[in-house]
């Protein structure tokens, strides 16, 4: 009686691992390339957005059973994907590590928004929005890029919804600056604008 209780048990428990691994699957296919992009926004470096992109589904995987569903997978596998970057960019090795003047590109990340983005002037205006400090070229990017709300980036990111409102303005404006700068700059001395 016990060796059947077992083998039940057994089988229930592979029944199981299989249903998480399909889960997994699925999760990974519907958000990997979000979560990658957004670890990217974060890093400004492919392969450290890769790494980072590889522990948030392992984290999802270890977690799934206790997933509770008072948000959405949406909502989880982000704000996963924003701790791990934060955590990440307070690390001391990562400090040392990232080579701030050479970062890798978008290339091989994909998505429409990027290569459309590169092709206006020549990946000027990509480049300026990466080179905006972090809390302002996430927020950024998540609205622009992926066209989520307010509300949808403060879950995500786990600050206030008027945060998020007053960094996107500030967003704007630093923007806006840097590419009016270059616009002068190119423009040359005597020029009126």
């Amino acid at each position: 009686m016990e060796k059947m209780v077992t083998v039940q048990a057994k089988a229930r428990t592979a029944e199981q691992n299989e249903q998480r691994s399909q889960e997994l699957e699925y999760l990974m296919r519907r958000f990997g390339d979000q979560v990658l992009r957004l670890a990217y926004y974060y890093l400004r470096d492919r392969y450290l957005a890769e790494d980072v992109a590889q522990e948030v589904f392992c984290r999802v995987y270890q977690n799934l059973d206790d997933f509770r569903h008072e948000s959405s997978y949406f909502t989880w596998i982000h704000r996963i994907t924003v701790n791990l970057c934060r955590d990440h960019l307070r690390s001391a090795a990562f400090r040392r590590w990232i080579p701030w003047g050479d970062s890798h590109t978008l290339e091989g990340i994909g998505g429409k928004t990027e290569r459309h983005l590169e092709a206006v002037e020549g990946g000027e205006v990509l480049q300026k929005v990466m080179d905006l400090p972090v809390k302002y070229r996430v927020v950024l990017a998540l609205h622009y890029f992926h066209d989520y709300s307010t509300r949808e980036i403060a879950e995500i990111t786990g600050i206030k919804e008027g945060t998020v409102r007053v960094h996107l303005s500030r967003a704007r404006q630093m923007l806006k600056k840097r590419l009016t700068q270059g616009v002068e700059e190119n423009a040359g001395p005597g020029t009126r604008h």
